[in-house]
């Protein structure tokens, strides 16, 4: 509730309240400079940058707050708002200004307080009908009162109920399911959009509000106007966009599968091959819509089905039909075990093998005490019969000792991490490295450095405890499918070549 010193958080105050009553805060922002001056509270014109914000909820008019900033307008809008509904409110009907022109708006404003001049709205207000007169005479409105037939269909859920309450939502109209026990014990459900009924069901109680709502979906989808096509493309990273360059051939694709989904397969190809994809919509009948796959211009595969799934189900036939004609690099990176792993206890070991191998130089105290005494080389003791190798110390940083914690001991040094990559770099190797799971989200951060400091591509895989790295070389296309042409497998990769019908 509080940011800072006693400071109340109105937003988050008025953001709560609302929220319990199953709804949510409008903001519009809109800059000064596009308001004008006349416009302008006289208290608010020394700003020049700033903004204007208006509260509403479910499209009434709550507040107005002005500050230098987005959020210093809505903080401001909002602590008015908390302030104003703190007190014994009602909701009226004030004629406002919107640019130039003047409209009715739904207004929050204090009971027996007279009504004052509100600023100019931020949005331009809405249709208001008149539903009835209360009793003094005076006219009740409804900001959002349509007529059932201007409903329009979204497709955002999988049974009807949930098409019809989401439309609901978007189209801010009213839904409602009235329920009614016949003679023969059973009940009968009636839809009605907008206090028209629309359709009826018959069944169970649960049953008969689905068998409802399918009848008030059949009906809706006879009103629905026809749609033109939306198209909504992807390009992947690496393609260039249209009109700079070469068209690339089809012909020289090469698909890419690093996931069972074809969407993903889709993309990544795509982004393999340093092409453009798109996925083009149209709308057919009622809820049936086509989704076409386009391929550098060229239309791969179509499917026609319900919007939620009709993309993967196009995208999944694009994928079987470039694999009938082009070769398939297949990554096995995330399927079954990982081989070869590099443990926390490898790389640790690399500094004791490195202090172990470590020969002590002549300038050494101890070399050339021990010269002096007349010893040279080989074991110690008259007949040589000493150790001849020094006595190796475990290194030891700062003050580290009794209460030592045990992770900072544990922690792997980076000189370790970079021999091993630079190692890598440098060896003549196709296959990968693969770091343990066991490493920190700051150990893996600094391999990613190091990877990118000597020029290797580096990427994390699995979530939480099963998260892995794994450093490999950047391989062009070309390249690695030399390679998979002549050993059949490089590293993780597979090569499928297209099978002949």
């Amino acid at each position: 509730m509080t940011s800072g010193s006693d400071k109340i958080n109105y937003t988050y105050m008025l953001t709560r309240c609302i929220q319990a009553c199953k709804t949510n805060p409008e903001y519009i922002y809109v800059p000064l400079k596009e308001i004008p001056p006349a416009d302008i509270p006289k208290n608010k014109k020394l700003l020049t940058d700033g903004y204007a914000c208006e509260v509403r909820c479910q499209n009434i008019y709550l507040t107005t707050g002005y500050a230098g900033s987005k959020n210093g307008s809505r903080d401001r809008a909002t602590e008015l708002a908390v302030k104003l509904l703190q007190k014994r409110i009602e909701v009226r009907v004030i004629r406002r200004k919107f640019k130039h022109t003047f409209g009715e708006d739904l207004v929050v404003c204090q009971i027996g307080m007279p009504s004052y001049d509100f600023p100019p709205a931020l949005k331009p207000p809405e249709e208001l009908v008149v539903l009835a007169k209360d009793a003094s005479g005076q006219p009740i409105y409804n900001a959002s009162a349509k007529h059932w037939t201007n409903f329009v269909l979204t497709e955002n859920a999988n049974d009807a109920i949930g098409i019809l309450n989401n439309s609901a939502s978007f189209n801010k109209m009213s839904v409602e399911y009235k329920y009614e026990m016949m003679p023969n014990r059973t009940w009968r459900c009636r839809v009605f959009l907008q206090d028209h009924c629309l359709a009826e069901g018959y069944g169970t109680k649960k049953t008969s509000k689905h068998a409802a709502a399918d009848e008030a979906l059949k009906i809706l989808q006879k009103t629905q106007p026809t749609y033109p096509s939306v198209k909504s493309s992807q390009c992947q990273a690496g393609s260039s966009p249209k009109g700079s360059g070469k068209k690339k051939d089809i012909k020289d694709l090469v698909v890419y599968e690093n996931s069972s989904n074809p969407v993903c397969t889709m993309n990544d190809t795509a982004q393999f091959n340093r092409m453009t994809v798109e996925y083009v919509y149209e709308r057919m009948t009622g809820l049936r819509w086509k989704c076409k796959v386009i391929l550098e211009s060229e239309v791969i595969a179509e499917a026609v089905g319900v919007k939620k799934t009709v993309k993967y189900e196009a995208a999944g036939e694009a994928v079987k039909i470039l694999k009938k004609t082009q070769p398939t690099v297949i990554n096995n990176l995330k399927k079954g075990a990982i081989e070869d792993v590099i443990s926390r206890n490898e790389i640790q070991g690399r500094s004791a093998e490195e202090a172990y191998k470590q020969q002590i130089k002549e300038d050494n105290i101890g070399n050339q005490l021990l010269r002096k005494m007349g010893w040279t080389g080989g074991g110690l003791g008259k007949s040589g019969e000493g150790i001849r190798e020094p006595i190796s110390v475990k290194e030891q940083h700062k003050r580290e000792g009794l209460g030592l914690d045990v992770e900072r001991v544990n922690k792997i040094a980076k000189r370790d991490i970079e021999q091993i990559i630079r190692n890598y770099a440098r060896s003549e190797s196709h296959s990968d490295l693969t770091f343990s799971t066991e490493l920190t989200n700051d150990e893996r951060k600094q391999i990613h450095q190091i990877a990118q400091k000597y020029g290797l591509k580096s990427k994390s895989h699995g979530v939480g405890h099963d998260r892995y790295l794994v450093v490999g070389r950047k391989r062009r296309k070309e390249d690695l499918l030399d390679q998979l042409k002549q050993e059949g497998q490089v590293g993780h990769y597979e090569l499928v070549m297209p099978q002949a019908n």
